[in-house]
């Protein structure tokens, strides 16, 4: 009976830790995606390159870029004038711009479903007209791409162009997703 009493414990936990076992999903797998953004009216020119891992339980996010300040008005000083330097009493908003990119990957066979939006702009600046004391606003050239495509692992894959009617040039973005182990 004593025999019993000490073995029935065991036999519990033996199996407890067994169904717990049976319970615990493999590690997420975790892969490198690589984004190649090239303008495609410029061969001459290096891709800019874009890279990080991202397992499949999850999304990527990358930013890179800067706070533009952009001038919104002025106003007036306390004495009911205009301040003799405008840069001393003007508002500013400021612009974020550069490269932005979220993805998430899902395992589809022998392929990878790839989810993305990719986001780049540039502030544009105008060319002031002579004799005006007025700066003219610039504007943001804004590229957003969203892309759902079925890449083989490991193999360049052109995902998106893409003609910008500002600028008159081409962006062609490529992705290679590949395993990490």
């Amino acid at each position: 009976m004593r025999v019993l009493a000490c073995l029935l414990p065991m036999m519990v936990l033996t199996a407890a830790g067994a169904a717990v076992a049976q319970d615990k999903k493999d590690p997420a797998a975790v892969y490198k995606v690589e984004f190649r953004i090239r303008d495609g009216s410029d061969a001459a020119k290096n891709p800019r390159r874009y890279a990080m891992l991202i397992d499949t339980t999850g999304r990527g996010v990358f930013k890179i870029g800067e706070r533009v300040p952009v001038a919104t008005g002025s106003f007036q000083s306390g004495t009911g004038s205009v301040a003799v330097n405008p840069l001393v009493n003007t508002q500013f908003t400021y612009l974020d711009v550069g490269v932005s990119i979220e993805a998430s990957v899902r395992e589809e066979g022998n392929k990878v479903l790839l989810n993305s939006t990719l986001d780049i702009s540039t502030v544009v600046e105008h060319k002031q007209q002579t004799g005006s004391m007025v700066l003219p606003n610039p504007t943001v050239a804004q590229i957003r791409i969203g892309v759902n495509a079925l890449v083989p692992l490991g193999k360049p894959t052109m995902v998106a162009s893409v003609d910008d009617p500002v600028t008159q040039h081409r962006f062609e973005v490529e992705a290679v997703v590949t395993k990490v182990d």
